[in-house]
C-alpha cells in the first residue's frame, strides 16, 4: 500500500539530523512520528514523505516505509518510519498528482494512506516520473517485519486463526498471497476482549469504479480476467451467494460479526469465513471445517499448542477441555463411517477429524508462512496416548524429540488437496451441526467451503506449477 505524509519544518529538519548522523555509520535508522489516527487505519506502507520547497509548494524528497504502531493519544497515531531513501530530484507533489483520473483524484487522500487502486497508481506514476526509484521501491515493499505477539492469549488466537486461514487456501490448491498482507493491531491485545478476527487485518479489494477506471474497460466488458484464470471458465455467481448465505446463516447463530474473503482460482471458488465470540481467556483453541462441497468431503482440525514455558510440550492429562473434545471428534468420526459406501471415492484416511499441534513460537513473519506444527488423525492421536514412548514420569507427553511420525503442513495440506484424506458423502446438515458444537466448544473458528471445478490432479499440478 502507499500512504503520503506532509512533514512540517521541524519534522524535516529532524530528519536532516537523522540523516547527517548516521550517514557515515551506513545503517538502517527510523523516525518516529504521530499523525491523525483516522489517517492511518492500517500500517504497512511504501512512504512519499514530502516537504515545502522555497516557494511552499509540496515535493517529494524522500521515501520510505512506514509501519503503524500504538495510538499516542486518544486521536492520534504513532508512525515508525525505516528504510528513508533520498530522492536524487525531488519530484512537484502536485505534478506526480496530476497523472491520476477523475475516478482516482476522487478517492485521493490529501495526506494518509491511500485506497488500494488509488495507491497503484500514484506508485506506477512515481517509477514513470523517476525510475530510478524502482530498485529502492523494491527494497522497501521486500522489507517485511515480524510480528512478535508474545505471551497475550488474544494474540495468540490470532495467530491461530491466520494459521488456520492459511490451511484452508492450502488445501483448497489455492496461492491467496493477499494473505501475506495482512496487518497486525497496532494496539496492545488484552485477553478480556474479543480479539479480532484475522480476515478484518488483510486488504480487502480495492473500489468497484477504481478498478472499471485503471484498466480502462467500458461497463459493457466482461469481467476482469487475470492471464492465469484467462481460460477458466467464471463461477456462477448465484452458487458463490448461495454458499455466502449459508455459512452466514449458520454462523449468526454463535456470532454477530463474520469476517470472509473469497478467493478464485482456476474454475473454483473458497469462501473462508472467521468468527468468535468469546474472550481470548475463554476460548479453547481454533478449529477449522473445511467442506469441499463438490467432492462431498469434510475435514475437521483442532488446535492445540505446544507449551513453550515447559520446552514444547504438549501434556493431554493437563488438558482439561480435551476429554469433551475427543467425544465430539469419535461421534464425528462414526457418523462418517457410518454413512460411507462402496461406491464412495476412496481415500487413505476417510475420518474427518484431526488435531495439529502447534510449535509454541511467539513470532509470526509478513509472509504465507504457516505455524510449524504437527497432525494427528483422532485415531493416530489416541494410539500415541498409550505409546511408551511417549511417557515419562508425569504421563503422556507430545513433543518433537518424541513423537515417532506425523504429518507435516506440506504434506497434511497436500493429501487433503488430492482428495487422500476427509470424509465421502457428507451432508451439508452434518457441517451445520459441526459449526454449531465449534461455537458451543467456545472455540475459534475458521470456516471454509470450495466450490467448482475438479481436474485432474496432473492439470492441478501443472497449474500450480504456472502460478510460480
Amino acid at each position: 500500500m502507499v500512504a503520503i505524509i506532509k512533514c512540517r519544518d521541524y519534522e524535516i529538519d529532524f530528519l536532516r539530523q537523522l540523516e547527517q548522523l548516521h550517514q557515515a555509520r551506513r545503517h538502517d535508522w527510523e523516525w518516529t512520528v504521530t499523525r491523525r489516527r483516522d489517517q492511518w487505519s492500517k500500517g504497512s506502507h511504501l512512504l512519499l514523505i514530502a516537504s515545502m520547497d522555497r516557494y511552499g509548494c509540496f515535493e517529494i524528497t524522500r521515501v520510505g516505509k512506514s509501519v503503524r504502531r500504538r495510538g499516542a493519544k486518544d486521536q492520534e497515531q504513532q508512525l515508525r518510519v525505516t528504510r528513508v531513501r533520498p530522492l536524487r530530484r525531488p519530484l512537484a507533489l502536485d505534478g506526480l498528482l496530476d497523472g491520476l483520473t477523475a475516478i482516482q483524484r476522487r478517492h485521493l487522500i490529501e495526506e494518509g494512506q491511500q485506497t488500494k487502486g488509488t495507491g497503484e497508481a500514484i506508485r506506477a506514476l512515481l517509477l514513470e516520473l523517476r525510475p530510478e526509484l524502482t530498485e529502492a521501491v523494491k527494497v522497501i515493499e521486500g522489507a517485511t517485519e515480524p510480528w512478535n505477539f508474545g505471551n497475550s492469549r488474544a494474540a495468540q488466537e490470532v495467530a491461530l486463526q491466520r494459521d488456520a486461514t492459511l490451511a484452508v487456501t492450502r488445501m483448497a490448491g489455492m496461492q491467496a498471497p493477499r494473505l501475506a498482507e495482512w496487518d497486525p493491531p497496532a494496539e496492545e491485545l488484552y485477553d478480556d476482549t474479543v480479539p479480532p478476527l484475522f480476515l478484518d487485518l488483510v486488504g480487502g479489494a480495492r473500489h468497484a469504479d477504481e478498478l472499471l477506471d485503471a484498466t480502462e474497460l467500458d461497463p459493457q466488458d466482461p469481467p476482469i480476467r487475470t492471464k492465469a484464470l484467462s481460460n477458466q471458465p467464471a463461477l456462477e455467481d448465484h452458487l458463490v451467494t448461495h454458499d455466502t448465505r449459508a455459512m452466514l446463516g449458520w454462523l449468526s447463530e454463535a456470532t454477530n460479526h463474520v469476517a470472509w474473503r473469497e478467493f478464485r482460482e482456476h474454475g473454483r471458488t473458497l469462501l473462508v469465513a472467521n468468527a468468535n465470540r468469546t474472550p481470548a481467556e475463554q476460548a479453547l483453541g481454533c478449529d477449522i471445517i473445511f467442506y469441499n462441497v463438490t467432492r462431498h468431503s469434510l475435514v475437521l482440525v483442532q488446535y492445540k499448542k505446544l507449551d513453550a514455558e515447559r520446552g514444547g510440550v504438549y501434556y493431554p492429562n493437563s488438558d482439561r477441555n480435551l476429554a469433551k473434545e475427543l467425544v465430539r471428534m469419535r461421534s464425528l468420526d462414526r457418523y462418517a463411517e457410518r454413512h460411507a459406501g462402496l461406491a464412495d471415492e476412496q481415500r487413505l484416511d476417510p475420518s474427518p477429524s484431526w488435531i495439529k499441534l502447534c510449535h509454541p513460537r511467539s513470532v509470526l513473519p509478513h509472509t504465507t508462512e504457516m505455524i510449524h506444527g504437527m497432525y494427528f488423525s483422532r485415531r493416530q492421536f489416541e494410539s500415541l496416548c498409550d505409546d511408551a514412548r511417549l511417557k515419562d514420569g508425569r504421563g503422556v507427553r507430545f513433543s518433537y524429540k518424541n513423537v515417532p511420525a506425523y504429518l507435516d503442513n506440506t504434506l497434511f495440506t497436500r493429501l487433503v488437496e488430492t482428495g487422500q484424506i476427509g470424509t465421502t458423502g457428507t451432508s451439508t446438515d452434518l457441517v451445520r451441526q459441526q459449526v454449531i458444537r465449534s461455537f458451543s466448544g467456545q472455540r475459534n473458528l475458521v470456516f471454509a467451503t470450495l466450490r467448482g471445478e475438479e481436474p485432474p490432479q496432473a492439470e492441478r499440478n501443472a497449474q500450480r506449477r504456472q502460478a510460480r
